[in-house]
């Protein structure tokens, strides 16, 4: 296992089963908006990882900031 899917399987809230929920936060105007984007949504993880806006501003992005 590549070591960005086992911080992914570890510490993402989008992480189920290998697969990606694809749940994306964005900040308009000062209210937090939520949104399912169908680009993730159910695809493997593994392979979006490295386009991931959540994995890699919010879980990867915690790391290097902690």
């Amino acid at each position: 296992m590549k070591k960005a899917e086992s911080v992914a399987r570890k510490e993402c809230a989008n992480y189920n089963r290998g697969k990606c929920l694809g749940i994306m936060f964005t900040r308009i105007e000062g209210k937090i908006n939520v949104k399912v984007d169908s680009r993730f949504a159910g695809k493997d993880c593994s392979k979006c990882l490295d386009n991931c806006i959540y994995f890699n501003n919010i879980v990867a992005g915690s790391k290097i900031h902690a």
